[in-house]
């Protein structure tokens, strides 16, 4: 670790040297910190694919993680480096996937503007509970540390499909149903940039799924896209506290925490791959001992030792520990076992859009719109309006006054007794809904009244969930730091409200939905 001055930063500069990471006088840090940074820097800059400035946000991200910051995105602690260069320091998003080479056509507008239907393609990403192990204490599974580790993997995800390869394509066996007129479906094998491999379908009009180049840069959009929608799930206050438990053979004896997290299929797919796979580094360095049943096998002694230190940053550091260590002189990973519990299963919505890797659908009807459009420089594309499942039948009796008069908590009410009856379960009145949107308990309430005052779910583009939807919410901050919050907008609405929406057809603004 380096502490530097800044005139003397200011002379490298000049001397040419494009990108400075150092520790100023004001804001010195600890051997241990600079260790830590120093790993999930390194360890993000393996990817090829990754620039400077996204390694350091990556890496400031991992502190903010293991040091139980309160400070929130976009503030960094006392203790973090500082970086100097012309790009300031961001999470790659999914504006960052590169325009193809393609021979003929000129795409500085945008590729929509040169393909015919390029909107029309669609991602079929069935939902999954993804269960972690991360090291930590209990202190580790609160709102504003997994807010810190769900952008950090988010971007981590981002930066392995956004240039991804496609290494086979096969027609599927049945085109899913909700596909648009003339659409076809391609069951895709793609390989991420370190190597990580998931299967995928990948749905659109069948002169662009023709194209190799298209149906390659038409994943490395919605996989980006849908990658931002992965979402921590906090446990009900109701239920014990976690305990915090080891085993010399996971990860060394670390102190580790269960993490649970929605998200996609293909995630748990690519996230098992990397995870079995000794050059990876990335997931250790974040502090993720297994995911699943699989063990991160990159995880060495010395990372069991450093996160150990960090868990009691009110002692000292161990002497066994080395905090210089940086990766040049990483031992051998240390043997690991295998983890005594199975992963959860994934939670069967009956819109989620589920689609099976033959292509046919799955038992829970799917539902135009749990997909991931493509747009024209990376961001999802505007959607015609969606057509939305009919509710299967259930018995059901609403009691509460027209949503215009209906207070706020007998809104939730109604909602929390629906999704019982819905999904033969109870859940406890207060800690519903158990999901968390940018550090704190999502805004139920307010997000299923912006949708229904724009005409309901199935209006399409005529929602726009990041622009409208999400300032009208109690989550929403003026200096929030959330990339893809219209993708778990949507995919929150999908698990918790929308069935709610067509039992109640009453509430949608009808002006709106004929418009």
């Amino acid at each position: 670790m380096q502490v530097a001055h800044v005139s003397a930063v200011e002379e490298l500069a000049k001397a040419g040297i494009q990108y400075i990471v150092y520790w100023s006088e004001e804001r010195p840090g600890s051997q241990l910190i600079a260790a830590h940074f120093g790993h999930a820097f390194c360890a993000a800059l393996r990817n090829p694919v990754t620039t400077v400035p996204e390694a350091f946000a990556v890496a400031s991200h991992a502190c903010h993680v293991h040091l139980g910051s309160k400070s929130g995105p976009g503030q960094a602690p006392a203790a973090l480096p500082c970086l100097r260069s012309a790009q300031t320091p961001a999470l790659p998003s999914n504006n960052s996937v590169p325009l193809p080479q393609l021979e003929g056509m000129d795409l500085s507008q945008g590729i929509a503007a040169v393909v015919p239907d390029w909107d029309s393609v669609r991602l079929l990403a069935p939902h999954a509970e993804l269960r972690l192990l991360a090291c930590g204490q209990a202190s580790l599974i609160a709102p504003h540390r997994l807010s810190f580790l769900g952008e950090a993997l988010r971007a981590m995800l981002v930066l392995e499909v956004r240039q991804l390869t496609v290494t086979s394509q096969t027609p599927t066996h049945r085109v899913p149903a909700h596909l648009p007129a003339g659409c076809t479906a391609l069951r895709c094998e793609i390989q991420s940039a370190s190597g990580g491999c998931a299967k995928v379908v990948l749905g659109g009009p069948q002169e662009v799924l023709k194209n190799p180049a298209l149906v390659e840069h038409a994943l490395r959009q919605t996989l980006s896209a849908d990658a931002l929608s992965l979402q921590f799930k906090l446990p009900p206050p109701s239920l014990p506290v976690p305990i915090a438990q080891s085993s010399d053979d996971i990860a060394g004896g670390t102190p580790l925490v269960d993490a649970l997290a929605v998200t996609s299929v293909w995630v748990v797919q690519l996230l098992r791959m990397l995870c079995s796979d000794s050059k990876f580094r990335m997931l250790a360095a974040l502090g993720i001992a297994a995911v699943g049943c699989t063990t991160t096998s990159s995880f060495t002694q010395s990372d069991a030792g450093r996160f150990t230190a960090l868990t009691h940053l009110t002692s000292a550091v161990p002497e066994s520990l080395d905090p210089i260590l940086l990766p040049s002189s990483w031992p051998a990973p240390a043997p690991l076992g295998p983890i005594a519990y199975n992963t959860l299963p994934a939670q069967q919505h009956p819109s989620s859009g589920s689609v099976q890797m033959d292509g046919q659908r799955s038992s829970s009807q799917a539902a135009a719109g749990n997909t991931t459009s493509t747009g024209s420089r990376g961001r999802p594309a505007k959607e015609p309006k969606l057509a939305v499942p009919e509710l299967a039948s259930v018995s059901w009796s609403s009691d509460r006054p027209e949503l215009s008069v209906c207070t706020p908590h007998q809104l939730l009410e109604d909602m929390r007794g629906f999704l019982e009856v819905r999904r033969g379960r109870q859940l406890q009145s207060s800690t519903f809904p158990e999901a968390i949107l940018n550090g704190s308990q999502l805004d139920l309430n307010a997000l299923y009244r912006a949708v229904c005052s724009r005409g309901g779910y199935g209006m399409g583009s005529g929602v726009n969930w990041a622009g409208q939807v999400f300032p009208r919410m109690a989550n929403f901050t003026n200096t929030h730091k959330m990339t893809g919050v219209g993708n778990a907008l949507k995919r929150h609405y999908q698990a918790l409200c929308l069935d709610y929406e067509l039992a109640h057809p009453e509430d949608l603004d009808k002006q709106e939905a004929s418009g």
